[in-house]
């Protein structure tokens, strides 16, 4: 059902009834264009452009994104297998994050992949050196830092004990670290790089990239209250950050670091090609969410990824119309 045709459509008058509202409630927004949805997609051309104050009628609103592009250039049939976390390093062979523990179906698997007995995972948890965090996750369904915890093994017991008993698959895997200039904004989280790319006819483009930081919290996630900043072609971040409600902060909430003081992305452009060399992984899939990370060494991870649902919205309101140089491309897939 999550990728069906149905909900799809739902989705888009539900999304489009709020935005008219949101059109009511800002007359302006009547004034603005949107070159794919004329009617209702002025309302959205309206709303990012208040974000990210950059005008323009290219913008995909969130209903065209989803049911005229991704719907048109992913196969949802392989979303369920793409987006599960126990097959993340099948899939991409590397630059994954080290699994621990890789529960599906009931059995779980250490690093090796062999199968190791529930209460030995226990113990290994438990006699871990003092102060050693974990991450446990849910293996399908975390949008929004659901069913993800972390934490030393006191808090995560708990958790493995939950989803084992109610027969979730998870999978468990190390804190890693992260680069200092990543670290910085909110030490607390991993600050994720979040790349949007589209491939077609060949090629791979990345779209898109914000750095998602937490706010104060362990999950930087936007839905549990971090935020993102829109990175521009160079890796530079932009003036400003914005939350889930596009509200917008010229310096971080908790460490008081001003975003216009020049900070960038390290190691950006190799994190760029490696977008582009891990989507021909997903050959099925046109547009691909990644969630990255670096470390002082330059050691590049794929934290995950999205194969479906990627979030189009803070993308535009941080960097403007992401899809400016592909709309011939998108023209052609919609007559």
């Amino acid at each position: 059902m999550k990728d069906s045709f149905a909900r799809r459509f739902a989705y888009e008058i539900l999304a489009n009834a709020r935005y008219i509202k949101y059109g009511i409630k800002n007359p302006k927004s009547l004034k603005s264009k949107n070159m794919l949805s004329p009617l209702t997609g002025r309302f959205w051309s309206h709303r990012y452009q208040a974000a990210c104050g950059i005008e323009s009628d290219l913008y995909l609103s969130e209903p065209y994104f989803y049911n005229n592009l991704e719907a048109k250039v992913n196969d949802f049939g392989l979303n369920k297998f793409f987006d599960h976390k126990g097959y993340i390093s099948n899939i991409l062979n590397s630059n994954t994050v080290l699994t621990i523990a890789n529960c599906i179906a009931g059995t779980i698997y250490d690093s090796n992949n062999d199968v190791i007995e529930f209460n030995d995972l226990i113990s290994y948890l438990e006699q871990s050196p003092v102060g050693t965090e974990f991450v446990i996750k849910r293996s399908i369904g975390t949008g929004g830092g659901n069913g993800v915890e972390i934490g030393v093994a006191n808090h995560i017991v708990p958790f493995l004990k939950t989803y084992f008993n109610d027969k979730y698959d998870f999978v468990i895997q190390p804190v890693i670290t992260q680069h200092d200039d990543l670290a910085i904004f909110n030490p607390s989280s991993i600050n994720t790089v979040r790349v949007m790319s589209f491939a077609y006819q060949g090629n791979v483009y990345p779209v898109s990239t914000v750095l998602r930081m937490g706010n104060g919290g362990r999950i930087d996630n936007s839905a549990a209250g971090g935020i993102s900043i829109g990175v521009d072609s160079s890796g530079k971040l932009r003036d400003f950050a914005i939350d889930h409600d596009f509200k917008k902060y010229y310096q971080h909430p908790r460490t008081s670091i001003k975003f216009s003081d020049g900070y960038s992305i390290p190691y950006f452009n190799e994190l760029l090609e490696l977008v582009k060399d891990k989507h021909k992984c997903l050959k099925s899939h046109g547009i691909v969410s990644w969630d990255l990370t670096v470390d002082n060494d330059g050691r590049m991870s794929v934290i995950e990824y999205n194969a479906g649902w990627g979030e189009i919205n803070f993308h535009q309101a941080n960097n403007g119309p992401i899809f400016k140089n592909h709309i011939k491309y998108i023209k052609s897939i919609n007559k």
